[in-house]
């Protein structure tokens, strides 16, 4: 008999086991059902991206294209100014009454007698080289573009006269790294 007792708990042991695994089956069914549920989320968001870049892209064209007909605008306005510095009224359409005075080491930008800004180079060590050395902009209208003003009347002087600047002032140096259109002009060592 104590044979048969311990079939019979051997059974039972097995029994509970097996009920064991049952519960931990369902756990994982479970488990698995949220994944499933989870992908499909994912699978979604996956199929909806593609439509909202291709939206942002939208929008991004739209800006490009918004910023590149500005440049052609900004581009079209200093080309006006560069061909008025010959009659000492360059900067009338940005600032009225201005007028470019040449000065035997660079250039002003006055009006009614007062200094706006201005422009100073030195020769250099080469016959054909000008070191470009000082920028200075009246406090009252700096953030706008006096000092490109200055800098383009410098280099259209520098081209008349075929010479080359080095840019000893950081602000020449700047706009020369950071715009081709000086690129004949610069002189780099």
């Amino acid at each position: 008999m104590s044979m048969l007792k311990t079939i019979k708990t051997s059974i039972s042991d097995t029994k509970q086991a097996l009920d064991g695994i049952k519960a931990s089956m369902d756990g994982l069914k479970t488990e698995v059902d949220t994944l499933k549920g989870n992908m499909e989320q994912v699978q979604t968001q996956v199929k909806e991206k593609p439509a909202k870049f291709k939206a942002s892209l939208s929008y991004l064209k739209l800006g490009i294209g918004d910023l590149k007909s500005e440049v052609t605008g900004i581009k079209q306005g200093v080309a006006g100014i560069k061909d008025a510095g010959k009659d000492k009224e360059p900067a009338g359409s940005i600032i009225a009454g201005a007028q470019f005075v040449r000065e035997a080491d660079g250039f002003k930008l006055k009006r009614a007698g007062e200094t706006i800004g201005e422009i100073t180079y030195a020769e250099g060590p080469e016959p054909d080289t000008w070191m470009a050395n000082h920028t200075y902009v009246d406090p009252e209208y700096r953030g706008g573009s006096v000092a490109k003003l200055l800098l383009d009347r410098l280099v259209e002087e520098a081209r008349l006269q075929d010479k080359r600047i080095f840019p000893v002032c950081s602000y020449v140096r700047a706009q020369f790294k950071r715009n081709d259109e000086y690129r004949d002009v610069w002189h780099e060592y």
